[in-house]
């Protein structure tokens, strides 16, 4: 009986583990192959999610990548208005500042900018964004990000409150460790979406147990005749 149930669980055990590990390279390899820029369609406003700020309260190469991004859709008429988010981090100015600063500089109208200084994680930026649509009466958003944060952030903006949030993604070319940061978003995607996968696994683990069970009985009734 031990045997049994102890055989029952690795399996249920090993398939959601499978299961997790299939969700997770899928994502790992989908993303990674995605540093390329998509077609923004137009909305009412540009997003930029923050990064970090140097020490000389420069843009850190990621978030000046970002801002780039929203400069070129700002001028390519995607949008007329741009939101910048980002609270302080370990250097000043706060990121949100940091990318007026940039955007200026890039002649971007400084009236058409406002600022969310007030998030310091993608979910937290989400929730102050949607105050700031609802308060501009915006209602449909272009998502400036890296392209391996991309997804992630359109999920939780979705569950913010947002629908169809728009892809203006930007890319990266400029630092090396790219695969540590499209490893660490595809295990946060998979944190995310824990329910999916594991449903899956547990489901599988259940029908090859039952599957097991089922062809035994058949050869056991085999024998007897």
């Amino acid at each position: 009986m031990f045997r049994k149930i102890l055989f029952k669980s690795l399996t249920v055990f090993l398939t959601i583990f499978l299961a997790f590990a299939i969700y997770a390279a899928y994502q790992f390899t989908t993303i990674r192959l995605g540093n390329t820029t998509t077609e923004a369609a137009q909305s009412d406003c540009l997003v930029v999610l923050g990064a970090a700020v140097w020490e000389n309260g420069q843009p850190s190469p990621v978030l000046n990548d970002r801002l780039a991004r929203a400069a070129e859709l700002y001028h390519s008429g995607v949008a007329r208005k741009i939101i910048v988010s980002g609270g302080l981090g370990k250097h000043p100015p706060a990121e949100a500042e940091a990318g007026r600063i940039f955007l200026v500089n890039a002649k971007v109208n400084e009236a058409d900018i406002i600022l969310e200084m007030g998030g310091m994680t993608t979910a937290e930026q989400a929730e102050r964004v949607k105050e700031i649509c609802e308060r501009e009466n915006f209602k449909t958003i272009a998502l400036v990000t890296s392209f391996f944060h991309e997804r992630r952030a359109i999920q939780i903006f979705n569950n913010a409150g947002f629908s169809g949030v728009r892809d203006a993604r930007c890319t990266h070319t400029r630092f090396q460790d790219i695969n540590w940061w499209v490893f660490r978003e595809s295990i946060a995607l998979a944190a995310m979406n824990w329910l999916t996968w594991s449903g899956v696994g547990l489901a599988s683990g259940l029908f090859f147990i039952w599957y097991r069970s089922g062809r035994k009985t058949t050869i056991r009734r085999g024998f007897k005749k």
